[in-house]
């Protein structure tokens, strides 16, 4: 059985905080994602077309999107694709908001509660060629582990699961809520050949045998989801290890670019000729032929262009003129940790503000002192060693950021 696994499509994200236009693309690449697989689909004969939840962002349905994704369904379903859809948080299927009503073709099976359900797939003979096993998130917060109640399968043919999960210990996935959360343990040992998972949006394989995989989002939504973006075309047998192939499918790709201590460099042309060299060092790699791109350059630590990078307008000027240099759709300059290029260990010890400050900072880094409350300030870390490390990275390289700014008071 030859499937398509698709997850995390997110059809009508906001992408709040951004221009009109681009706003407008990023919506577009999404749907010309989705576009793509199902070419790729109809083009490599696929029996089935699986989507691990949260096809849709949220409550809102655009007119555009949904008559142009009833349009893909029904390129498929025409061509006797077998369609499976299982609900994720961002689309639970009892969920309580405004989204209208979908009128799904024929040959869609759209699966959103948490009981499991076989659906049969057919060839182009109408013979069953496989099982595809799919749960949904019947709410926003399925906090149960829906991977425990999924039937163990014991026919000849190809048997494969469908479910939104976090995966305890995958990778990332502390970057999502943990909704549904799930044991590898558990799906290796269910019994089907092929896992096709939903809601971590890093691409990774979790096991070989059976299959266990989160495809990713179709198309990256921020700076974090760089590299192609696409799904997995898997070739499923009964009691072998299946056969996947990463298909990239995303328009649009996010990169970043590092300069850190550019201390050598003290004009606008420099900073632009430096952020070019290292875009094409990227790209000699990864050229991502035909991809347009999202772009943040981001500049730390020692530059003599401290005090103007520090300025939003002066880096809104920079990202507009890299837009064309890079060749890309938009470019975000952020600065992280600048400061003038002196040394910081000339002034540790001074008898004063300046080498009180630099001691001070230097000991909240390393875990010498507490700040008390700050914990329950912090919306994020749990216990003392997440605290720690949170404050260690937020303060990295800070003694120079407050070693240039009291000189230039002093000054």
């Amino acid at each position: 059985m030859r499937i398509l696994h698709l997850a995390d499509i997110h059809l009508d994200t906001s992408f709040q905080g951004r221009s009109s236009r681009i706003r407008g693309r990023l919506r577009q690449a999404t749907r010309d994602a989705l576009r793509n697989g199902v070419d790729v689909a109809l083009d490599r004969g696929a029996h089935a077309v699986l989507i691990a939840g949260d096809l849709f962002d949220g409550d809102r349905l655009s007119f555009e999107s949904e008559r142009f994704l009833l349009g893909q369904l029904q390129r498929l379903t025409a061509e006797g694709v077998t369609v499976v859809y299982a609900t994720g948080n961002h689309d639970p299927g009892s969920a309580p908001g405004t989204r209208r009503p979908v009128e799904w073709p024929n040959g869609v099976a759209v699966v959103a509660d948490p009981t499991p359900t076989r659906i049969p797939v057919h060839g182009q003979d109408g013979e069953v060629v496989g099982w595809v096993t799919a749960a949904g998130h019947a709410t926003a917060r399925e906090t149960r582990d829906l991977a425990v109640a999924f039937p163990r399968p014991d026919g000849p043919l190809p048997e494969v699961a469908l479910l939104h999960t976090q995966v305890v210990g995958s990778r990332d996935a502390e970057s999502h809520d943990p909704y549904a959360p799930a044991e590898l343990d558990t799906l290796i040992g269910a019994g089907y050949d092929y896992w096709a998972l939903g809601h971590v949006h890093a691409r990774q394989s979790l096991s070989d045998l059976p299959g266990v995989h989160y495809a990713g989002n179709i198309q990256g939504r921020t700076p974090r989801e760089r590299g192609a973006k696409g799904g997995l075309l898997v070739e499923v047998r009964r009691g072998f290890a299946p056969q996947v192939e990463f298909l990239p499918l995303a328009p649009v790709r996010w990169e970043e670019v590092v300069l850190d201590d550019p201390i050598d460099v003290g004009s606008v042309d420099g900073l632009i000729r430096l952020a070019g060299d290292r875009w094409r060092s990227l790209r000699a790699g990864d050229p991502g032929v035909g991809a347009e791109w999202m772009v943040r350059v981001v500049i730390r630590g020692a530059t003599p262009l401290w005090r103007e990078l520090s300025d939003e307008e002066d880096r809104l000027h920079l990202g507009a003129e890299l837009e064309a240099v890079l060749q890309a759709m938009e470019v975000q300059v952020e600065a992280e940790h600048l400061h003038a290029p002196v040394s910081v260990d000339e002034h540790r010890g001074r008898d004063d503000v300046l080498g009180a400050a630099l001691d001070l900072l230097t000991k909240l880094r390393d875990g010498q002192v507490e700040l008390p409350g700050l914990a329950e300030e912090l919306v994020g870390p749990p216990d003392a060693r997440d605290l720690q490390d949170y404050l260690h990275r937020i303060l990295e390289g800070g003694e120079g950021e407050v070693l240039s700014r009291l000189r230039s008071e002093q000054e």
